[in-house]
């Protein structure tokens, strides 16, 4: 009975070279953008705790997609979003 209880802990856990995991919206690329407090914000103004957070999925990311579909102003510095 140990030896069983001893494999079932092994398995719990994950290998460290385990694939992360990467979600489906983002699959295209890396996002270009967020929308944070309704404004769409281009990479390059995001601050380190915005970007952390948008990786998080507590906001939403622009996708090199949706960035072609839709035109996206950045509302810090003015630059087209691409």
């Amino acid at each position: 009975m140990e030896e069983k209880k001893e494999k079932e802990g092994i398995e719990d856990v994950q290998h460290w070279t385990a694939p992360p995991y990467i979600d489906p919206k983002l699959a295209e690329g890396p996002p270009v953008g967020a929308i944070i407090d309704k404004n769409p914000v281009c990479r390059d103004c995001m601050t380190a705790s915005e970007e952390i957070t948008m990786r998080r999925g507590f906001i939403d990311p622009i996708t090199p997609k949706l960035a072609q579909e839709k035109e996206f102003i950045c509302s810090r510095c003015g630059k087209k979003i691409t």
